[in-house]
């Protein structure tokens, strides 16, 4: 039986068929021609060879950057590059680069970003779009939409393979609307993360919430309206009084959100629970749920769930095999002139929630409204 004609029985797993599909599915390419792209950002995580560039059909990395020297190199081994600059203002500053990947420190990423398409190219972005501001994320926005070019926010969630699984059931009509979701973002560590500048020490856990928020509107394309948060102290160091950059008392956060369609979804992103680790969903709707990759429902017949074929060479990669899915998600939009999955207007529903659920953590759990980003309406 083919994942397209499952019969949607109570407790349907489909993970193994989804697997089997996959190994199936062979990438076609849309053109020959090679993108060339910059890469800025080796630190802590490496994400700037971790998510395949160098090995894309369609790509060319002509140059990278890393402010320290040491970094800048090892980037340039990694992406088997020969050019490099000693900073984003200079890269970007290259005529012959048409984009962009910034993998820099989370508080620069909407200023790089915006620098990035201010000078005619195309950007792809790590999380988050913006970092504990609104104003740098309608910043941002403004910036992208004058540029005419390509943003995408690089959220691993939207290609795991259950994500990715429930954004098909959804659209073809297999929950109908959702009633209620759940995203968790679990990241517990015995010692702090290095961060260039100490940027994670006792950051907010809700700046940092598109893993989570990304199992409702990475699912649905819906948006959260309103947000009631709760947080618990931390009992590290970093958040004691005194201990980080910003006030901030909660190693977890765990926001209740309304939602567009008129349900609710419970999006949690903590530092502090140990035995917890990794990015998980699970949807609810009036016609059948998820949890994970096994299905309940009254579809009888359910859509290819599979993800996109990875090019030849290009490794799926971490975060659930979403790396590479990214990067060709990215270049494909390019090459086909279109917007990319997590574009600006979802990277910013997926972001600016979380940093108003901070808000309202600190104000005890008040009920607070969410800005709205509405996409231009085609002329």
């Amino acid at each position: 039986m083919s994942i397209g004609s499952l019969a949607a029985v109570a407790g349907v797993s489909l993970a193994g068929k989804l697997a089997a599909a996959e190994s199936k599915t062979k990438w076609q390419p849309v053109s020959d021609r090679k993108i060339k792209v910059g890469i800025v950002g080796y630190g802590v995580c490496k994400f700037g060879a971790a998510f395949g560039f160098q090995d894309h059909p369609n790509v060319e990395v002509v140059a990278v950057s890393d402010l320290f020297p040491e970094r800048c190199s090892g980037l340039m081994k990694a992406c088997r590059c020969d050019k490099s600059y000693e900073s984003l203002e200079k890269l970007v500053e290259d005529p012959s680069i048409e984009a962009v990947f910034v993998a820099t420190d989370a508080p620069s990423h909407a200023r790089h970003c915006a620098n990035v398409v201010k000078h005619g190219k195309h950007v792809m972005c790590a999380v988050p779009a913006t970092f504990g501001s609104v104003a740098d994320g309608e910043m941002l926005l403004e910036a992208v939409q004058k540029s005419g070019k390509k943003y995408m926010m690089a959220e691993t969630s939207t290609f795991h393979a259950d994500l990715w699984a429930m954004r098909q059931v959804y659209r073809a009509g297999g929950f109908g609307k959702l009633i209620y979701s759940e995203g968790e973002y679990y990241h517990y560590s015995v010692g702090q993360i290095g961060s260039y500048k100490n940027w994670r020490v006792g950051v907010p856990p809700q700046w940092y919430p598109t893993h989570s928020n990304a199992y409702y509107v990475g699912v649905t394309g819906q948006r959260f309206t309103a947000v009631s948060c709760t947080g618990f102290l931390g009992d590290k160091d970093s958040y004691k009084p005194g201990k980080n950059a910003y006030e901030n008392p909660y190693a977890n956060e765990m926001a209740m959100f309304r939602t567009s369609e008129g349900g609710a979804s419970r999006m949690n992103v903590c530092w502090g629970t140990q035995g917890a680790h990794g990015e998980i969903g699970r949807v609810f709707g009036q016609k059948g749920c998820m949890r994970g990759m096994d299905y309940s429902g009254s579809m009888k017949d359910l859509p290819n769930l599979a993800r996109p074929a990875l090019p030849p060479g290009v490794r799926a990669g971490g975060h659930g095999g979403s790396h590479g899915r990214l990067t060709n998600e990215f270049i494909s939009a390019i090459l086909e002139d279109r917007q990319p999955t997590t574009d600006i207007y979802e990277a910013l529903a997926m972001t600016v929630p979380g940093i108003i659920a901070h808000q309202s953590a600190v104000k005890g759990g008040e009920l607070l409204e969410i800005p709205q980003y509405p996409r231009p309406k085609k002329a």
